[in-house]
């Protein structure tokens, strides 16, 4: 089985088992993951936690049939508020966790991390379409543990997902994060198929022997890894997508934001003769005067 971008990263891809009711999605992460939970200086398991719900917003995000966004959120009561990330049409995603610094062990899993809580999936149309959210209490060891329960619960879809983030040594010293994910999912059967239980059953107990480390590593490729799989059934690898990370900050937007405060709010916010705007989701500082607001208003 070919693979059209070789061993490239930052790429989603449909996968068909041929010849049973299953249908699945491929995501391989490199520098993209590395740009988004590098922003912040937090510890390896939140941001593999990160890493992981970007990754799963493009497998998810990747199936919709329309233009606009998805977002993964899931939010609890334990060291991360919330962890949330987001996919737009035409690859782009983002995501950022919100971490009160306390202590959490390296392989610190959902519930050491998030606690008791909720998992929710949100698909927004666009402007003047309406949102659509499901919500599912927060069950599982693993986000990818949750985002199934979510699946089982919100869609009744036989669902398996598989996500893994983590650190890859670099020739000459130093790491990069890097991640992959999949997932697989029944679809309805036709006269080609058989029973569509023990189908399914068949190409989920393959799909259960992926490795974390055949996710990560740069040398195996997707199409290497479906075919490891699936290559006594057969399986086909479509063209490949670009992700890509894309957040909307821009000065422009953020100065028009600030502008919709009021003078009084506007001084308090002020420090040193400017005002400054942290993005929640890049980390990046931004700081306007009191002139660039008020020519705004004018």
């Amino acid at each position: 089985m070919s693979d059209p971008l070789g061993e490239t990263d930052d790429i989603v891809a449909v996968f068909q088992v041929d010849g049973h009711a299953a249908r699945g999605r491929i995501v391989r992460m490199g520098a993209v993951l590395e740009d988004i939970v590098s922003a912040h200086d937090h510890p390896a398991a939140v941001r593999r936690l990160t890493g992981e719900a970007v990754i799963l917003a493009a497998l998810i995000g990747d199936s919709l049939k329309f233009d606009g966004r998805l977002i993964i959120q899931a939010n609890g009561d334990g060291p991360v508020g919330f962890v949330v990330a987001e996919w737009n049409s035409g690859g782009a995603v983002r995501g950022f966790a919100q971490f009160n610094g306390k202590a959490v062990a390296d392989d610190a899993g959902v519930p050491e991390l998030l606690g008791k809580g909720a998992f929710a999936m949100t698909i927004d149309p666009g402007e003047g379409m309406e949102r659509y959210q499901g919500v599912v209490a927060l069950e599982g060891d693993t986000l990818a543990q949750c985002a199934e329960r979510y699946f089982e619960q919100s869609e009744q879809t036989p669902t398996r997902i598989a996500l893994a983030v983590g650190e890859s040594l670099q020739t000459g010293g130093g790491s990069v994060w890097r991640g992959g994910g999949a997932v697989i999912q029944q679809i309805a059967a036709d006269e080609a198929r058989g029973d569509p239980v023990e189908d399914w059953d068949h190409c989920r107990a393959l799909f259960e022997t992926i490795k974390d480390d055949e996710l990560i590593d740069p040398d195996i490729s997707a199409a290497t890894l479906i075919y490891r799989l699936y290559h006594e059934d057969g399986a086909r690898l479509l063209e490949p997508r670009r992700l890509r990370k894309h957040c909307p900050c821009t000065r422009e937007r953020l100065v028009r934001v600030l502008a919709s405060f009021s003078d009084d709010d506007q001084a308090d916010m002020q420090e040193n003769g400017t005002i400054g705007m942290t993005c929640e989701y890049c980390n990046r500082l931004w700081e306007f005067t009191p002139e660039e607001v008020a020519a705004v208003k004018s």
